[in-house]
Formats: structure tokens, sequence, C-alpha cells
């Protein structure tokens, strides 16, 4: 069955839909264009098997918890309690970052979904994020948030950060609320999703699978954050 076409805004362009992918690059003129509705395919990740359900009420998927201090945070304290996983910290040097890992489920194609509140700091001073197909500490796709509102995508590959979506303004962002990030990940597209609204598509082929985590930043030295991470959904086919 052909795929039906449609007219690129911009340009005139025909430009074919591909699966629930909802803004595509006119393969003519490089403008944003956003897929029709009756023309998107309904992802298949609405069917897809719930791995992990984790609301913080224990620590049943062995979280990092406690304190520890480094040159980047002295101290981070993290703990679980009152169905929260919160993050607590004091920012060591500019672009510090600590992760926590899933570390019993490696998946390929997923659905990620993390809710948290930013608690203590600046609105640019630190942002929040999760992590996924992680190879290691030096090897993963970063996808975060700020209530600036500003959001990124970045690759670090051999502990070299790479840019996917430099830094961009939105309004899917809630300052001061609960924020919700999703990515829905099939093969090399990436879907990435703030509080129910796509805010980038990108394909990427460096890391085929890997665990999936969750992540603070400060950027600010001597800047004390905080954020409670109310909890975390992972699905796969």
């Amino acid at each position: 069955m052909t795929a039906q076409l449609f007219q690129c805004p911009s340009c005139g362009a025909p430009v074919t839909p591909r699966g629930s992918a909802t803004v595509l690059n006119c393969p003519y003129c490089h403008a944003s264009v956003v897929v029709p509705e009756e023309l998107r395919q309904v992802s298949s990740a609405a069917s897809w098997s719930t791995l992990v359900y984790d609301g913080f009420i224990s620590n049943h998927n062995d979280w990092m918890v406690g304190n520890e201090s480094s040159k980047y945070f002295a101290p981070l304290k993290r703990a679980i309690t009152e169905g929260r996983y919160r993050w607590e910290a004091q920012v060591g040097t500019a672009s510090s970052i600590a992760t926590a890992w899933l570390t019993a489920h490696s998946v390929s194609d997923f659905h990620l979904i993390a809710n948290c509140k930013h608690i203590r700091g600046s609105r640019a001073g630190s942002s929040w994020g999760v992590i996924f197909r992680i190879q290691d500490n030096q090897n993963y796709y970063h996808f975060r948030v700020t209530d600036q509102p500003l959001f990124s995508i970045t690759t670090q590959k051999d502990g070299q950060w790479l840019n996917n979506v430099d830094w961009t303004r939105t309004t899917a962002v809630k300052p001061n609320g609960v924020n919700q990030l999703e990515v829905i990940a099939h093969q090399k597209h990436f879907t990435f999703l703030i509080n129910g609204q796509t805010v980038s598509e990108v394909d990427d082929d460096h890391f085929s699978e890997g665990l999936v985590g969750l992540s603070i930043e400060g950027y600010t030295p001597g800047e004390e954050i905080a954020f409670d991470f109310m909890d975390i959904i992972l699905r796969a086919p």
C-alpha cells in the first residue's frame, strides 16, 4: 500500500508521512513540517509491556541512595521516602552531573516516562532529565529540562558531549510544577515529549540498546539544588 503524501506548507513539495512521527523535515526546503493527524500511524508503544513501574514507595529496584561527596557535588544526598526519590546537592563545579540507573533491563525499542518536580535552586541553575541506551557512565543519550523553561537532547560518546538538539525554549514546561519527560525509541528514531507534547524527533545510531536512568545537573558552583522524582515507567515490546 502506497503512503498518502501531503504538501509542505513552505514550498509545496510532496512529503511522505513516517510512522507515528508528528514533525518531519521537508526533504526539499528543510523546513519543519507538522504531519496531519489523520496521516500518522498509531504508535505501537501504546501496546508494549510494562517492565518497570516505580512510584518510589520502596527501593525494590536498588536505586542509589545515601550521601556522597565529590568535586562535582559536595555533598549529594539521595533518599527514597514517602513516594519520592529526592536528590539534594550543593553544586561543586559548573556543569556537574549525577545519574542513577535501572540495572535490570537493557532495552532497544522502549517507551520511558518520568515525572519530577524541581524543589530548590534557581530556574536556570540546574536541570533534571532521563538518560537512556546507557553503555557506561561515558556513553549514553540524555534528555533534560530546566524551569527556565528550556530542554536539550545530547549524546555522550566516550566522555565527549554531542548536541542532538541544543537548548531550546518551550512552552511545554510547567515552571515550579511537576513535569513529565517521555522518550519513545524505535531503532534509531527517537520521539521526545514534555507533558504529553512532542517537542522534538531525532535520528541517531550511536547506541542500539542499553539501560535507562535518571539525572540531575548543576551549573552554578555553590548553589543548593533539590529535585523530587515522583515515578518512572519503562515499557518495551
